[in-house]
């Protein structure tokens, strides 16, 4: 496979490289308002936040996707230039979506919870004047959390396709094919050959999706590094693989063709000869915290259902 990228991870200043909590000190005037129709398909909610914000004097503009294209939420013309925070109606993944789609825009995004899980979006609506009262005067902590960056080779070397994720990239084996043999090297030196359904490599962020149902380990969220875990393997021991923030992973695929996918989105099919590389991305996604607590605390709530 063809060396890996001169991209050497982020460039970020040492004291910027490590998962991070701030208080921010932050008191938002513009906000942009993400929703996902299928969460809150009323748009009840959606107003609430809108009418909340105008009554008070607030900028208030608002995105309702009417159909999730291509896995995305928003468009980022669409944000006003003075916004200076953004709030997302539905569930995990919808926030998820949102901070790829606005990832340049470098701005906080205040999730409201509309779905199950509820890892990321912190308001809950039985909760939300509260939430939305905290927002506005700025009583809030926002996270800093790591993010990767993707990108698509075609066999014989051309660019294709390019993307930040939060939660992973994703490798998975498509058509007549059953499993595929995935080639990994870290760092430009050759890893193995993973015989497998796919591959994930995941974030922190990402540790506790599809990397968890694949059997990769859980990791607190603030931590800066990445996993490489198999999907179906079909050997006996292979496992998840934890490397550092600074690495660089390459994957190619010999033989056969993959899908591949950045935070569930389709990029596209990776034909026989292709491959990906991955590093850490240059951007972070600001998640604000209305209610800052343990991540093991979260955990085992959600682990108690």
């Amino acid at each position: 496979m063809a060396g890996g990228s001169e991209k050497k991870g982020s460039g970020l200043p040492p004291g910027q490289r490590q998962g991070r909590r701030i208080r921010s000190g932050l008191k938002p005037k513009h906000f942009f308002i993400i929703t996902n129709p299928g969460r809150d398909p009323e748009l009840s909610v959606t107003k609430t936040i809108e009418e909340f914000l105008r009554e008070r004097g607030f900028d208030a503009t608002v995105n309702v996707a009417e159909e999730m294209k291509e896995g995305s939420y928003t468009n980022t013309d669409l944000v006003p230039k003075e916004t200076d925070c953004l709030i997302v109606v539905g569930g995990d993944g919808t926030l998820i979506a949102a901070a790829r789609d606005t990832t340049k825009l470098s701005l906080p995004i205040l999730g409201v919870n509309q779905g199950k899980m509820g890892y990321l979006a912190d308001a809950e609506v039985e909760h939300l004047d509260e939430a939305l009262k905290q927002l506005i005067e700025g009583d809030f902590e926002i996270e800093e959390r790591m993010m990767l960056s993707g990108r698509i080779y075609g066999a014989d070397g051309t660019f294709l396709y390019e993307s930040d994720a939060l939660n992973d990239v994703i490798l998975h084996v498509m058509g007549e094919l059953h499993v595929a043999d995935y080639q990994v090297s870290v760092n430009d030196k050759f890893l193995g050959n993973f015989l497998a359904d796919g591959i994930i490599v995941c974030t922190p962020t990402g540790s506790t999706a599809y990397s968890m149902s694949a059997g990769g380990p859980i990791i607190e969220p603030m931590a800066r590094m990445m996993v490489i875990t198999p999907i179906c393997p079909h050997t006996l021991n292979t496992r998840s693989i934890v490397l550092s923030e600074e690495d660089r992973v390459g994957i190619a695929v010999p033989n056969g063709n993959s899908s591949t996918f950045f935070d569930g989105q389709d990029a596209g099919l990776l034909e026989a000869g292709g491959y990906v590389e991955i590093c850490r991305s240059e951007h972070v996604t600001r998640i604000i915290r209305i209610h800052p607590s343990s991540f093991l605390t979260l955990l085992s709530k959600k682990f108690q259902g």
